[in-house]
């Protein structure tokens, strides 16, 4: 194939594809403002699946704080004592190259991980999608309801009910932090 041939085949790609969505932020309207996204509530067999893996992972992240090995917690990390622990061993200043050889090890186990079950891992077990989804997520649709709803929230003036749904879902987040 010639330069020519290329370039004119390139040409009629270029003009072919509609590339215009890249010219502007999908998020902000042509006026400049913002346009919200509200998420569907989700319903399903995989999702009703998703959700019991994700009481069981919520069940762990609140329980792995108060679980001992050998008498010591299974993970703290004690900035001012400068004492480590993870899975029951102390690490000390002075093991930190046990302990970096430890981090690379379980990095390359996480990359590895990622490559093979990227998917699996930020849909299913990633502590921030099962705080997001599970947790967060839930508590909006219980406060401001589905799609429809959250929309004529948003288009109502401030009144006595958006200001308790807002404030409400606000407060149980902030509270939900601690």
């Amino acid at each position: 194939m010639s330069d020519q041939d290329s370039e004119t085949l390139a040409n009629y790609k270029k003009e072919m594809l509609d590339q215009s969505f890249r010219d502007s932020v999908s998020t902000i309207s042509k006026e400049g403002n913002r346009n919200y996204i509200y998420p569907q509530k989700p319903k399903g067999r995989l999702y009703h699946l998703r959700s019991y893996f994700s009481y069981g992972y919520l069940i762990l992240f609140f329980t792995l704080p108060f679980l001992k090995i050998s008498g010591e917690p299974v993970f703290l990390m004690n900035v001012l004592e400068r004492k480590f622990i993870f899975f029951g061993k102390i690490f000390w200043p002075q093991d930190f190259f046990i302990f970096a050889v430890g981090l690379l090890t379980f990095l390359v186990f996480v990359i590895l991980f990622t490559v093979a079950f990227g998917r699996l891992w930020c849909g299913w077990a990633c502590p921030q999608t099962i705080f997001m989804e599970m947790v967060f997520r839930k508590i909006e649709f219980y406060i401001e309801g589905d799609i429809a709803q959250q929309k004529r929230l948003k288009a109502m003036s401030w009144n006595g009910e958006k200001l308790i749904k807002k404030g409400g879902k606000g407060i149980i987040f902030l509270c939900s932090l601690f």
